[in-house]
């Protein structure tokens, strides 16, 4: 507890001279915790899931080292669909690796192509996957946790030097219009264990930026930039280095009344991450439940309408997990 105040105090006092507006608040007790088992359903196809993404009846999962590199099916029952996206140099293939781009609109949005265009897909379970409207990025950098507002306006992190960073590029116009830099904590550190690093998630109005290397949560205003709200749990202040380090938030979801972050909580006596669990909020910063996992998920996407989360997990390549909540 003194811990935790203390991490409090600094927080206030780093923040006291900044945003007025700004609630730094510490993390509280959840009124629900719940343990959930998944339902285990056989991928239908060979892969390497990664990241996911849902669109009204259809789930697509991303499978980075398999020759086709997108893999879709109905949700909630996870019944296969088709795979697509071929993996090569043509203009509707991938270079490289897909990435699938988060919006609260109906459409769903790949990037990739070609290494620098992003376009809409269409899903038809007789007609399978069409390519629709595209953009071209006009430059390159390490983009990561995209979201796209309104179809024109890409909200992205960055973890190209000197720092952390996350973008809005409108590309409709081709033009930055908005830039939040994640102050260095450790500047003679790699960038990688400096302790600003983090993931991001998005919906239309809010950004939710979790801490990797501490038990920190903060909200930002999505069209200012401004941090509103940030939550401290009680951590270890820590240099990280490969072997060592404890980590806290590995991701996070932004879905339209809750946000959702994966917490893989502080190493135990042998050097082991016991769980992930995953922890639920308000965009007031109230905590409301916290699941714990039979068979913790690494990729995960809540479903709301049905109710349920889809997930991944290295140790079972060939099946998709389902937590019905």
């Amino acid at each position: 507890m003194r811990k935790l105040l203390w991490v409090l105090s600094l927080a206030v006092l780093l923040f006291s001279c900044g945003n007025r507006d700004t609630v730094v608040t510490a993390k509280r007790a959840f009124p629900q915790e719940k343990k959930i088992r998944a339902v285990r359903i056989p991928a239908g196809e060979t892969m390497n899931p990664g990241h996911m993404l849902q669109k009204g009846d259809y789930l697509i999962i991303e499978s980075i080292l398999s020759p086709k590199m997108l893999f879709v099916y109905s949700a909630p029952d996870l019944r296969f669909v088709c795979a697509t996206g071929n993996k090569g140099n043509g203009p509707d293939e991938f270079p490289s690796i897909p990435f699938l781009i988060d919006s609260q609109t109906d459409s769903i949005y790949v990037f990739g192509y070609g290494l620098r265009y992003l376009k809409s897909m269409a899903v038809d379970s007789a007609a399978g996957v069409r390519l629709t409207e595209r953009y071209a990025l006009l430059f390159h950098e390490a983009f990561n946790s995209m979201h796209l507002l309104k179809d024109s306006v890409l909200v992205y992190q960055t973890v190209m030097p000197p720092q952390y960073s996350i973008k809005k590029y409108n590309l409709r116009q081709n033009e930055m219009i908005g830039e939040l830099k994640m102050e260095r904590e450790s500047p003679q550190e790699e960038l990688a264990w400096d302790l600003s690093r983090g993931k991001m998630a998005a919906n239309d109005s809010v950004i939710v930026y979790v801490y990797l290397y501490k038990n920190q949560i903060d909200l930002y205003d999505l069209e200012t930039l401004e941090l509103k709200k940030r939550i401290v749990g009680e951590y270890k202040p820590q240099q990280p280095t490969f072997k060592d380090e404890e980590l806290y938030y590995v991701s996070a979801f932004a879905g339209k009344k809750y946000f959702y972050a994966l917490f893989k909580g502080e190493r135990n006596a042998e050097g082991k991450n016991p769980s992930n669990t995953i922890e639920v909020y308000d965009y007031d910063g109230n905590p409301v439940v916290r699941y714990r996992f039979d068979i913790p998920p690494l990729y995960f996407y809540p479903d709301e309408k049905n109710n349920c989360i889809y997930a991944t997990h290295p140790s079972c390549m060939d099946t998709l997990l389902r937590y019905d909540l």
